[in-house]
């Protein structure tokens, strides 16, 4: 799997672009800007087409540049069905007055729904439904490569945070639970920050070590 990272928005949240090594399709997700600096790696030479914009939360810094890129590449857009408000009103995105005017609404194509596998070429992906930081929250498994997507509920060496509004702490327990107790284990990207290994989150994240 071709994987880039390109930190985009007010506050360089993680947008990842995926791509099978065969075929070159390829999936974004979490696109909080749409930049030239994107458009250069989707046009680079090995992407050939984008089918799928993944969402792992709704908030606004992870979604404010999915609407300039649909419009760009025709992929669809797939979010979980309770952070898909956030896609039509700033308010539910948490853009507010600041990005009121950045916020372009949309809707959905489809939801994102726990154990979903999602294919581009031959690579796969799996949604791991961990609300907690939203109500809609998932993470995105890449089960052949043993990468997590964690988007804003795991980071290096913390979680995400649950104080704002639809956070929940005793949600975000159980989708850190279902995250530790995968078999093995496995790059983590964040959707903030630096790359981790759930190994090492495992052993020196105190919110981990405190579920074990």
């Amino acid at each position: 799997m071709i994987q880039f990272c390109v930190p985009l928005g007010a506050i360089n949240a993680n947008c990842y672009i995926l791509a099978d090594n065969e075929s070159k399709e390829a999936i974004v997700i979490d696109p909080g800007d749409f930049t030239d600096e994107l458009k250069k790696v989707l046009t680079d030479g090995e992407i050939k087409k984008v089918k799928y914009i993944l969402l792992t939360h709704g908030h606004y810094d992870h979604i404010l540049g999915v609407y300039d890129l649909q419009q760009y590449t025709g992929a669809q857009v797939g979010i979980n069905r309770n952070d898909a408000r956030c896609l039509e009103s700033e308010l539910d995105s948490g853009a507010g007055h600041r990005f009121k005017e950045v916020q372009k609404s949309l809707t959905a194509d489809f939801y994102l729904e726990d154990g979903m596998s999602l294919i581009f070429g031959e690579t796969g992906l799996t949604v791991l439904f961990t609300p907690g930081h939203t109500p809609g929250g998932v993470c995105f498994i890449c089960e052949s490569e043993k990468k997590i997507f964690s988007g804003d509920t795991l980071f290096y060496h913390t979680i995400g945070r649950t104080d704002l509004p639809g956070g929940n702490m005793a949600d975000m327990k159980n989708s850190l639970r279902r995250i530790i107790d995968l078999k093995g284990d496995y790059s983590v990207f964040p959707g903030h920050d630096r790359s981790t290994s759930l190994d090492e989150e495992r052993q020196h994240n105190r919110y981990l070590r405190g579920l074990s």
